[in-house]
C-alpha cells in the first residue's frame, strides 16, 4: 500500500509545500485500488468540475455487509422500521438489538475553508494510518466502525490556495492573502449554507449524512484556534438551544473531555474549550448534524498560515484570552485550559499532528462506545416523536398550503429542503381538516382548518428538532462580556428561521390529528396556473422569483423567429381582464401562445392570466433584460459571490468590472452596476500598494468614482447594498446618513436577526412584494434623510427643500415589532421606522441604496425581488413616480 509521499511527490507537512487537490485525489485513488480495508466513493462533482469523494475505511467484512449496516443506522436515526411506515415506532429491545449488530459510523472531513491548509493536506496521511497501521487501537476501530473520510469538501479553494501560495512561496508576497473567493461563488461562507443547501458541495455532503450513512459522529476540522492555544474542542461555549436534545450536548461534552485527555497522555499543550463556538445556530456543516441527534462538531487548530512557519516569544503571550471578553488565563492553567502554550515555533507538520491525535481520539471513542452511540441515536429519536407527539416545545405538526404563501414556489423549494435535509412529510392527496391549530406568528388562530390537496404535512419525527429550530422564533439571551458592558457575540446568527426567511404562511397544529392519505417524501412544482384564454398574451403575475428563470429561458418566444428577443412588457397598474385582475408588476407577452403559457406554468409553477386585448395607454411600458455589471474587489468581499450566484440561479445575465474596469470609465454597456455589501474604504482603495503583486493592489479611487458619477449622470443605475451604502452616499453626495456608522456595540447591535419591513408594493421596487416582508439584518446598516444635496429629477417623494421630486423610500424597517426572531439592542432607538431602501435620481440615472441585503447568503427569498425589480428597473423606460412610503 503506497505512502502518501509516494504519490504526492513529497511528504505533505514540510514547511513550504503544499500539494493542490490533484496530489490528494491521486492518493485516494491509488490507495483504494491496493485494500479491501478502504472503499472509494465520488459523491458528486465541485462547482468547478472536480471529482468529490467518500472513503469508508474499515475491517473487510464490514465493507462486504455495509449495506446491511446502513440499515441498520437509518433505522435506529429514524427510531422506527423503515417497512413499518410513518407512525411505527421502534421497539427498545430491537433498537439494542441492532445497536450490538451494527458498527460505529464516524464521518472526519478534510474541512471547507480552503485557507485552513492543514486538515486538507493531513488527509492522505490520515487514511494511511486507519487503513494500515496494525495497533490494537486501529485495529478495534477498524472491528467496531466504519470511519469516513472524505478528502475534501471544497477542491476548487485548495487548488486556488495551493496554487496561489506556491506561486508565491520564498517570495515578497509569500503570505499574501489570495486575491479571490475560495470557493467560487461563497469563499468562507461555504460553512454558513447547511440548512439552505444551496451549493452543489453542501448538497452531495447533505445526501450522505441523511440519506445514505446516518453517522452517529460528525467530526468537521478547522483552523485556526483562538490564540495562544492550539487547538480548540468541544465543551462548546454557551448558549445551548433549547431545541437540541440534552443528549447531544453531554455526549459532545463527553468527546470533548476524551479528546483532551488523549492530548495531555502525549503532552501536547494549548487545547482550550468553553468559548468562541457555541451550540445556538442551525446554519454550520458541523451544527445540522446536532439537530438530526448526530455528534457534529469541529475543532479549530492554530496555524491558518499557508505552510510557512511562525515563531512566537514568551512576551507575545497574552494575559487571557477567549471569546470576547478574555475569559481564559493564558499562562496559568485552568478547568477549560489545563496545560496552556508559552510560545515558541509552529510548523504545518504540528498542526497536522495535533489534527491527527485528535481523529485518533474521535476514532476510538466511537468503536469503543459503538454500542451506546447507536442505541442512543435512538433513543433521541424516539424521545423526539415523543414530545412531537405531546407538542413540547413546539407543535404536534406544521401544514403548508402553497397557495396560501405570498410565493407559492417558496413552499415548494422549502420542502426540497427539508427532503434534503432527512425530514419526513407528507403531500396530501386529497383535502383535509385539522382541529385547534396554535396562533404563532405565521399560524392560524381559527378553531379548524381545512387544507386543500397538495398541502404538505411535517408531523413529530425524529429529526424534530431541525424542523422547530427552522420555524419556531428565537429569543436569544442578553449576553455580555461583563456586567454593564458590551455584548457578547454570537458564533454567527441569532435569528434565522426559513419559515420567516422564505416568506411561509404555516399552520401549527397542536392536537394529533390523522395523516391525510397521500405521498410520503414528495414534492411536486404542480403549483402553476393558468386562467383563461389570451387573446392578445399573456400577463405573468410577479409575485414569483421563479418568473425571472421563466423570462430567461424563453418565456413568450412567440412566433416570430429569428434572434430578436420577444416582446415583453411590464404592467405599471391594476390589469383588468375578463380572467380576473392582474396586479402592477405583472409582465405582459403579448406573443405568448397557449401551449407556451401552459409550459411557463408547468415548468416554473408561474400564474399567468389571459389578456383579451392589449392594455390601455400607460398601463404597461416595454420591458428587455438589463445589461448588469458586479463590481468585484481584489479583496474579495464574499457577498459579491454570493450576487453571481444568486443571478446565476434565476437567469440574469452579468459580467464582472474590476476596479482597471471602472477607473477606465467607458461603461456605457450597462444598464446597472452592483456594489456588494463591502467597506467604503476597501472599495476605494482596496489592497495598500506594496502587501500584494501590483495588478492586485489598489481600488477604485478618484478615477473609479468619477467613472460611476458620469455613468448615472448618464443614465445608468447603481445599486449600492448593505456596508457600500456608505461609499455610494460620499461618491455621489447623496441626501442620506447611515444612522449605525460610529456606534459602539453598547449603542446599537443587531448580529443577525430576522427584522420585519415595510414594503410599497405599488413602488417600481416593491412590485410583487408583500407589504409585510421580512429582512435577515446581519450588522446591517439603517438610513436617515439629511438636507442639502443638489439635484434634480421628477420621481415623487416625500419631505421639501432642493430634494423634493427626486428621492422614494419604497422600504422601511418596521416602527414597531420590528424584531421577528433573534436579538437587538437599541433596535428601537436606531432602526425602527427608518428607510431600509432608498432610490434617488441623480442626474439622468438612479442611484438605489439598499441598507441590507436582500439576497443575503441565497436564503431571504421573500426579500430576493426587492434586487430583481431594482434590475428590471434599470432596463425599463417610463415606470411611473412613487414616492414610496413615508418612514421616519
Amino acid at each position: 500500500m503506497p505512502t502518501p509521499a509516494e504519490i504526492i511527490g513529497f511528504a505533505p507537512g514540510e514547511d513550504y509545500r503544499l500539494t493542490n487537490y490533484d496530489g490528494i485525489k491521486a492518493y485516494f485513488e491509488a490507495l483504494a485500488a491496493s485494500t479491501d480495508r478502504m472503499a472509494l466513493e465520488r459523491i458528486g462533482e465541485s462547482t468547478r468540475g472536480e471529482p468529490l469523494y467518500l472513503a469508508a475505511i474499515s475491517s473487510p467484512e464490514n465493507l462486504r455487509r455495509v449495506e446491511r449496516l446502513k440499515e441498520i443506522t437509518r433505522t435506529l436515526a429514524y427510531a422506527r422500521d423503515p417497512d413499518e411506515g410513518y407512525g411505527s415506532i421502534l421497539d427498545e429491545e430491537e433498537a439494542r438489538a441492532l445497536a450490538r449488530e451494527g458498527v460505529a459510523v464516524v464521518w472526519i472531513d478534510g474541512g471547507l475553508h480552503a485557507t485552513e491548509v492543514a486538515h486538507g493536506q493531513l488527509m492522505p496521511e490520515m487514511a494511511h494510518h486507519f487503513v494500515t497501521d496494525e495497533s490494537p487501537e486501529t485495529r478495534r476501530v477498524r472491528d467496531n466502525a466504519i470511519v469516513l473520510l472524505m478528502p475534501n469538501m471544497n477542491p476548487d479553494g485548495l487548488n486556488i490556495v495551493a496554487d496561489w501560495y506556491m506561486s508565491n512561496v520564498g517570495g515578497e508576497f509569500e503570505m499574501a492573502r489570495v486575491p479571490e473567493l475560495y470557493h467560487h461563488y461563497i469563499g468562507h461562507d461555504n460553512n454558513r449554507d447547511w440548512y439552505m443547501l444551496t451549493q452543489i458541495e453542501t448538497q452531495a455532503v447533505t445526501r450522505q449524512l441523511y440519506h445514505n450513512w446516518f453517522p452517529q459522529i460528525v467530526y468537521n476540522q478547522h483552523q485556526s484556534s483562538p490564540f495562544p492555544g492550539r487547538i480548540w474542542m468541544p465543551p462548546f461555549e454557551n448558549p445551548v438551544s433549547p431545541h437540541l436534545d440534552p443528549l447531544v450536548v453531554s455526549s459532545l461534552n463527553q468527546m470533548g473531555h476524551s479528546m483532551r485527555r488523549r492530548f495531555d497522555e502525549e503532552g501536547k499543550p494549548g487545547v482550550n474549550s468553553g468559548i468562541v463556538f457555541d451550540l445556538w445556530w442551525n446554519g454550520s456543516m458541523r451544527g445540522g448534524p446536532d439537530y438530526h441527534n448526530m455528534l457534529g462538531f469541529l475543532t479549530e487548530t492554530a496555524g491558518a498560515g499557508y505552510a510557512t512557519p511562525r515563531c512566537y516569544d514568551e512576551d507575545e503571550i497574552p494575559d487571557t484570552f477567549g471569546a470576547r471578553a478574555g475569559n481564559l488565563p493564558a499562562k496559568t492553567p485552568s478547568t477549560n485550559y489545563n496545560n496552556p502554550w508559552l510560545g515558541g515555533c509552529w510548523h504545518l507538520r504540528d498542526a497536522m499532528d495535533y489534527m491527527m491525535t485528535a481523529a485518533k481520539a474521535v476514532a476510538d471513542m466511537g468503536a469503543k462506545l459503538k454500542e451506546e452511540y447507536l442505541f442512543n441515536h435512538y433513543r433521541m429519536g424516539r424521545r423526539q416523536i415523543e414530545r412531537g407527539n405531546a407538542a413540547e416545545g413546539g407543535p404536534f405538526a406544521y401544514v403548508l398550503d402553497p397557495a396560501a404563501s405570498h410565493d407559492p414556489g417558496a413552499v415548494v423549494e422549502f420542502m426540497g429542503l427539508m427532503w434534503r435535509s432527512g425530514i419526513e412529510f407528507l403531500r396530501a392527496s386529497e383535502p383535509f381538516s385539522v382541529g385547534s391549530p396554535a396562533g404563532g406568528p405565521a399560524g392560524d388562530s381559527a378553531a379548524d382548518r381545512a387544507f386543500p390537496a397538495g398541502s404538505y404535512v411535517i408531523p413529530p419525527q425524529a429529526f424534530r428538532p431541525y424542523v422547530v429550530d427552522l420555524m419556531e422564533p428565537k429569543e436569544y439571551p442578553d449576553r455580555r462580556q461583563y456586567p454593564g458592558g458590551p455584548p457578547e457575540p454570537p458564533y454567527d446568527m441569532t435569528g434565522y428561521e426559513l419559515r420567516f426567511q422564505m416568506g411561509l404562511e404555516a399552520v401549527n397544529v397542536d392536537e394529533p390529528f390523522d395523516m391525510p392519505r397521500g405521498e410520503w417524501g414528495e414534492v411536486s412544482g404542480d403549483i402553476g396556473e393558468v386562467r383563461g384564454e389570451g387573446a392578445a398574451g399573456f400577463a405573468v403575475h410577479g409575485n414569483a422569483n421563479s418568473i425571472y428563470r421563466g423570462l430567461a429561458a424563453g418565456g413568450g418566444t412567440g412566433s416570430g423567429g429569428g434572434d430578436e428577443a420577444p416582446e415583453r412588457f411590464r404592467s405599471v397598474e391594476m390589469l383588468p381582464t375578463p380572467n380576473g385582475e392582474v396586479p402592477a408588476g405583472s409582465y405582459w407577452l403579448p406573443d405568448l401562445s397557449a401551449a407556451e403559457a401552459q409550459a411557463l406554468a408547468a415548468d416554473h409553477g408561474l400564474t399567468l392570466t389571459g389578456v383579451s386585448s392589449p392594455p390601455s395607454p400607460g398601463a404597461v411600458v416595454e420591458a428587455r433584460a438589463p445589461s448588469v455589471a458586479i463590481y468585484r474587489s481584489w479583496q474579495a468581499p464574499m457577498p459579491e459571490g454570493w450576487t453571481r450566484w444568486v443571478l446565476d440561479q434565476y437567469g440574469f445575465e452579468w459580467e464582472n468590472v474590476w476596479d482597471a474596469d471602472v477607473r477606465e470609465g467607458d461603461l456605457s454597456r450597462f444598464d446597472v452596476i452592483l456594489l456588494p455589501s463591502q467597506g467604503a474604504a476597501g472599495i476605494a482603495r482596496g489592497h495598500a500598494p506594496g502587501s500584494m503583486p501590483e495588478p492586485y493592489t489598489g481600488g477604485l479611487g478618484k478615477e473609479g468614482a468619477a467613472a460611476l458619477r458620469a455613468f448615472v449622470e448618464d443614465g445608468g443605475w447603481v445599486l449600492a447594498f448593505d456596508q457600500a451604502v456608505d461609499y455610494a452616499i460620499e461618491t455621489f453626495a447623496l441626501p442620506f446618513r447611515n444612522r449605525t456608522r460610529g456606534l459602539s456595540s453598547q449603542e446599537f447591535f443587531i448580529p443577525g436577526s430576522v427584522i420585519r419591513l415595510d414594503v410599497d408594493p405599488s413602488h417600481p421596487l416593491g412590485y410583487g412584494m408583500d407589504e409585510a416582508a421580512m429582512a435577515l439584518f446581519s450588522r446591517s446598516q439603517v438610513l436617515e434623510r439629511t438636507g442639502g444635496a443638489a439635484g434634480g429629477g421628477n420621481i415623487g417623494g416625500a419631505g421639501g427643500g432642493a430634494d423634493t421630486g427626486r428621492i422614494s423610500t419604497p422600504v422601511c424597517y418596521a416602527a414597531s415589532d420590528f424584531l421577528v426572531s433573534g436579538w437587538t439592542l437599541g433596535g428601537e432607538e436606531v432602526l425602527a421606522g427608518y428607510p431600509a431602501v432608498a432610490q434617488v435620481r441623480v442626474g439622468a440615472g438612479q442611484v438605489v441604496l439598499f441598507a441590507f441585503r436582500p439576497h443575503f447568503r441565497g436564503q431571504p427569498r421573500n426579500t430576493f425581488k426587492l434586487l430583481f425589480n431594482a434590475l428590471a428597473a434599470s432596463a425599463t423606460e417610463g415606470l411611473p413616480a412613487s414616492p414610496g412610503l413615508r418612514c421616519r
